[in-house]
């Protein structure tokens, strides 16, 4: 990177932005965007949220140094400058003037110190801290092993601050726009403490739009609204005075309400309506990076008996399972528009040094064999000592695409896995996420979507004692692979990173470790009168700062 100037990841500028717009001007009356999730918002803690919904909510209302533009790429926000060493080490960051939060307190360079090391403290458990692993002394606070005052950001004023890095990491200034990097007001996080974010009069706002008492989210309601920010610094940039929210898990109802004209915007998440609705006005298919796959308990705790236990951690069994996954006819059937998975990182995101699609790239071989699926399901059975086995297979029952899924795996496995049942556990979003986290499956149903456009944002999930592992399985071969990509020499030569990243690929492969069901796409329907809304494929996927509806 050159000091001193904010460049984007060249992938990203191509894969990473789109901007919604419709012809003509804006008037001056104007009606609010009716926006609509499929499942409830977990939290508005930016240290503490996971999923894509409420990010997707909480990234309208909180902004950090850098927010990802119309052409993908790290645009300055909160930070007026952003200066990097020439090695790359050590970043110097100059805040924009005048900066406040929604209740009036000044934004300083001290809220992103205590932001910092209230993320990477064990005692806080963000899911997300391993994202600040590129901050110099972030992992070995993460794991316990140093103090708080250790981690590499310093406050040298209110407007200045520095930070120092393990390692180079090329694509950090596109961390920066991510939830757990953004700052925090430490006077209200003391006030609510464990309830801070948990409601949104127990928060407090910097970004784009706030939230008012009036038609608040209580932490559990399906109606809200989040209002223009006054003492936002861009508030010049955001062009709705009132956005309204609706939770809306039945995707049948969230058409219906389209076509009468009360939503602007919601996601059709069944085969029937998308067939259905695809000649309807403002159909349009948003193309995430996100990938969609089963992971395994393969730590031999929580899982539903002892023998399902010892099975997962049997590798042929794992084979067996990911061979007799017809990844195609699950994309037809449960999922229209997303496509077979062919590796864990996703088509679509980043390339490669010489400009090919890096999922192209590293490629592997998760085919549909169900004859060599059961030879090994036989031979894995045998292994164990068993003639037959029961397995769990865990999904979010409140989003459809994913218990249609679930429905199609289960009479597949048991079809083409002789000795097999599967109990099928459908359970709301919310507790699949706690379920994954805490170890109590035996297959979930999950899915992760990119955070920036660098293959890393998926493969670190799998590190050895990495909290999204959620499946606790270890490979030397994996760890040293990811090593050899992030760190000095290897990391500062795009050619050697790309080797290692792929070598990563194949170890997850090889080991049946997970198993990769699609690359999602979303089909929605959108009011075509609705001009400036920024999609991305990586990060907050729906920017609502610049949207409204003509």
């Amino acid at each position: 990177m050159q000091q001193g100037k904010i460049i984007g990841l060249s992938t990203v500028i191509a894969l990473s932005g789109i901007i919604l717009v419709a012809c003509g001007s804006k008037t001056s009356e104007q009606k609010n965007i009716q926006f609509s999730i499929p499942t409830d918002v977990a939290s508005l803690d930016t240290t503490i949220l996971t999923d894509q919904y409420s990010y997707d909510v909480a990234g309208n209302v909180e902004e950090g140094l850098t927010r990802v533009d119309s052409k993908g790429n790290a645009a300055l926000a909160l930070a007026k400058s952003i200066d990097v060493s020439k090695d790359g080490l050590t970043y110097t960051v100059t805040l924009k003037d005048n900066l406040k939060w929604s209740n009036g307190d000044k934004l300083t360079a001290k809220d992103f110190v205590y932001s910092w090391k209230r993320a990477v403290d064990p005692k806080t458990g963000s899911e997300y801290a391993y994202l600040m692993g590129a901050v110099s002394g972030a992992n070995d606070i993460i794991s316990g092993k140093s103090s708080l005052d250790t981690l590499g950001i310093k406050a040298e004023s209110d407007t200045e601050f520095t930070v120092t890095l393990a390692q180079p990491t090329p694509y950090f200034k596109f961390l920066l726009s991510e939830p757990v990097y953004y700052p925090l007001d430490q006077k209200v996080v003391d006030k609510y403490g464990k309830q801070y974010g948990t409601s949104s009069d127990k928060t407090v706002y910097n970004g784009p739009f706030m939230f008012k008492s009036d038609k608040a989210w209580t932490g559990t309601n399906k109606n809200f609204s989040i209002y223009a920010n006054p003492n936002y610094y861009d508030k010049s940039a955001v062009k709705s005075k009132q956005i309204d929210f609706q939770v809306i898990s039945n995707a049948n109802t969230g058409a219906q309400l389209y076509k009468q004209g009360k939503l602007d915007f919601t996601l059709l998440s069944t085969t029937d309506l998308i067939n259905a609705n695809k000649k309807t006005e403002g159909y349009t298919v948003f193309k995430q990076a996100r990938t969609d796959y089963i992971e395994y308990n393969q730590s031999g705790k929580n899982a539903s008996s002892p023998d399902a236990q010892k099975a997962l951690a049997n590798q042929d069994i794992r084979q067996a399972l990911n061979l007799a996954t017809n990844r195609a006819e699950v994309v037809k059937t449960a999922l229209p528009g997303s496509t077979a998975a062919t590796s864990f990182t996703p088509v679509g995101m980043s390339k490669t040094s010489t400009g090919e699609d890096f999922a192209t790239y590293a490629k592997q071989d998760y085919s549909y064999d169900p004859t060599k699926a059961k030879e090994l399901w036989a031979k894995g059975l045998k292994e164990l000592g068993l003639t037959k086995l029961s397995l769990s297979l865990e999904a979010a029952g409140d989003l459809a695409p994913s218990e249609a899924t679930a429905n199609f795996l289960q009479t597949a496995y048991q079809q083409n896995l002789p000795g097999l049942t599967v109990n099928l556990k459908l359970v709301p979003f919310k507790q699949r996420l706690n379920d994954a986290q805490n170890g109590n499956f035996d297959m979930v149903l999950s899915g992760w979507g990119g955070d920036y456009a660098e293959p890393s944002t998926f493969l670190q999930l799998f590190t050895t004692g990495q909290s999204y592992n959620d499946g606790k399985f270890s490979s030397k071969t994996y760890d040293d692979a990811f090593k050899a990509a992030t760190t000095t020499p290897d990391v500062l030569e795009p050619a050697k990173v790309d080797e290692h990243y792929k070598a990563a690929e194949a170890a997850l492969y090889e080991g049946s470790y997970i198993n990769p069901i699609d690359f999602q796409a979303n089909p929605a329907l959108m009011n075509p009168k609705i001009t400036g809304l920024e999609f991305h494929s990586t990060g907050l996927a729906y920017d609502l700062k610049s949207a409204y509806v003509k």
